[in-house]
């Protein structure tokens, strides 16, 4: 941070300290060099904290939590990341980003000059340039979900390979071949393990994989129904005994589709969801479910976070980065059943 106050001081030809007057608004500094150094600012991608790096010997015990939604699997990780940091001193500052990239960034710059001891986030974005911020300030920044591939640092993640393999497997167990999927955005690592796991688990049973079978959207409402509607309407051309739906989100809008078109699990197609824990209470039939141990993972990046932070506390000390998976589980429900040969 120091460098950009002396870059932007050398190109306005100020001193330091004038360029640090105008950036905190304190001090006589007149409105026209405070908008230049401002503009400057911009510029060299400049934002102020309330403690330069150097001053900070007082931690805040406050950790920021970035998530693109509050709810289903999510709601876990927040649950069993606030539970660990409260039980370590720590309080959790908590950001919804709703799927969209730009409140993502100025929640991140928010948590910046909040001086939080450290970020967790699951991130839909694919700018990571405000990453050397954090490092140079020496503050643990750790990913979970969507995990940035081109980006060395700290991950727990889901083994999402894993999770779409484990679902092939169980339909396997019970005699169905013709299998279809429904993912999210590709683009985002979190759908496209989740899609290559399908494909790996179908050739390792050495079934044929139908690309008209795999529906790839996004992660919204309404993408889960036009998916699965489509799946239905050309199921004679492209038939299919089972359905296998990767996310909580297009799991329940897939739902509604079926019982729009009349239909039922497991009469008309096997059906495998994402994330839907209470499916007892909340589907009858039960729907079969992979599950994502939310509250194991908010733990585990906690245990990871601090002993970030005591490795930044020493600082003649690098981290080093690490990746942590998780596995998930499935719950038998009452939506798979035995193929029937009527069915497909």
């Amino acid at each position: 941070m120091g460098n950009n106050l002396k870059a932007i001081a050398e190109e306005l030809n100020l001193s330091i300290s004038t360029v640090s007057r105008a950036l905190n608004n304190t001090g006589r500094v007149s409105e026209e060099t405070r908008r230049m150094v401002m503009d400057s600012a911009r510029k060299h991608n400049y934002t102020p904290n309330r403690v330069a790096q150097s001053l900070r010997k007082k931690r805040t015990n406050m950790v920021g939590l970035i998530v693109p939604d509050i709810g289903d699997y999510f709601s876990q990780v927040i649950k069993g990341t606030e539970s660990e940091l409260s039980a370590n001193g720590y309080s959790m500052i908590l950001a919804d980003s709703h799927e969209d990239p730009i409140k993502e960034a100025n929640y991140i710059k928010l948590m910046y000059q909040s001086q939080v001891d450290a970020l967790i986030l699951a991130t839909v974005s694919d700018d990571f340039r405000w990453t050397k911020i954090y490092q140079d300030s020496r503050i643990p920044v750790i990913f979970f979900d969507n995990e940035p591939d081109s980006l060395q640092c700290n991950k727990v993640v889901l083994n999402n390979i894993k999770a779409t393999e484990i679902a092939v497997d169980h339909l396997v167990r019970l005699g169905h071949k013709d299998i279809a999927l429904i993912c999210g955005n590709v683009k985002e690592s979190t759908a496209k393990f989740r899609r290559d796991g399908f494909v790996e688990a179908m050739k390792k049973h050495n079934l044929e994989v139908n690309s008209n079978l795999i529906k790839e959207g996004l992660y919204y409402l309404d993408a889960g129904y036009s998916s699965m509607e489509e799946l239905i309407l050309n199921k004679n051309e492209n038939p299919f005994s089972a359905v296998i739906v990767s996310t909580y989100m297009l799991s329940c809008s897939a739902i509604h589709a079926i019982r729009d078109y009349g239909l039922s699990y497991p009469k008309d197609f096997s059906f495998i969801g994402f994330d839907i824990e209470d499916s007892d209470r909340l589907f009858s039939p039960s729907i079969t479910s992979v599950l994502q141990p939310g509250k194991q993972i908010g733990k585990l990046m906690v245990h990871r976070l601090l002993q970030s932070i005591e490795s930044y506390d020493s600082l003649s000390s690098d981290e080093e980065f690490s990746v942590s998976f998780v596995n998930p589980v499935i719950k038998i429900g009452e939506s798979t059943a035995l193929f029937k040969k009527e069915n497909n």
